[in-house]
């Protein structure tokens, strides 16, 4: 394993999928399929790829499921240790659950709701093998994967301020001049979102844990990231290629969005499913 790779991830899974109801009443949304696969299954893999072999997850006392399917990780190649987040209190507080149960700072966060998929026939290798690299050459406290957005939907997302929006626009890793959490899009100061991973060294693991909880009780990772930016930290952003998206089961409108894309693009039966909806 090179020097250019982080080793460990973290992948926050305890949330309870309220949105997604009744599908969620009894199977944990990182179960739910996309293609032929669960969705966390997609992410065990894509950690894989990136050379992450130490998988820290963060479950819910009520999802034994996640346990019972992914086991010891040696399926997908990877070791699987598991922390119990006893209340769900955010993103930023499974991370600090994971770090007090022997994960250590550099790693990445790969929510397990949420799978980086590739378009049918691309040749793109992991997102966050490009992200820890982006953090690790880029001596970073912090990386960020990013992807863009209409405006009007910038408002359900953590909108990043690029220190310079010229290289925001090249499609390379860009630094950040700071976050900002769910915008009136007219205020928002970019188009360019958090896309569900993270590169996080100790410094923005000492952010997340001085960060308060919010008004709804939890510790988001994009707050503590940008008051570790005000602060002098140095966090890059890592873009999204043409031949990538992030499929997220948060919703119905999204679930529904990623299966149809998962289908499309089976490297097995992609070309099949293209073909019967041809002759809808």
């Amino acid at each position: 394993m090179g020097n250019d790779s982080l080793l460990s991830a973290v992948v926050p899974a305890a949330g309870l999928g309220t949105r997604l109801r009744p599908l969620t009443d009894h199977i944990p949304k990182e179960m739910l399929p996309l293609g032929r696969a669960p969705v966390i299954e997609h992410v065990l893999v894509e950690l894989r790829e990136a050379c992450i072999r130490d998988v820290r997850i963060v479950v819910s006392p009520s999802k034994g499921m996640i346990r019972s399917y992914c086991g010891d990780g040696s399926r997908w190649g990877v070791r699987c240790a598991y922390t119990t987040q006893a209340e769900m209190r955010g993103v930023g507080d499974a991370v600090l659950c994971a770090t007090s149960e022997g994960a250590r700072p550099p790693f990445c966060v790969a929510f397990g709701d949420c799978a980086i998929l590739r378009r049918l026939g691309s040749s793109v290798g992991s997102a966050c093998a490009r992200l820890g690299q982006a953090f690790l050459e880029g001596e970073c406290d912090a990386a960020v994967l990013c992807e863009e957005v209409p405006r009007e939907r910038t408002r359900h997302y953590g909108v990043l301020a690029p220190a310079d929006p010229d290289a925001a626009r090249s499609g390379a890793p860009f630094v950040l001049g700071g976050i900002v959490e769910k915008p009136d899009p007219a205020q928002a100061p970019s188009t360019l979102v958090v896309a569900a991973r993270w590169a996080l060294g100790q410094a923005a693991v000492e952010a997340i844990r001085s960060r308060p909880p919010g008004p709804s009780g939890e510790v988001g990772i994009a707050e503590a990231i940008a008051d570790l930016i005000s602060d002098g930290g140095r966090v890059m952003a890592v873009p999204l290629l043409p031949d990538e998206r992030r499929c997220d089961v948060g919703n119905p409108r999204s679930l529904l969005t990623a299966q149809a894309y998962a289908a499309l693009n089976d490297p097995d039966h992609g070309e099949a499913v293209r073909a019967a909806f041809g002759d809808m």
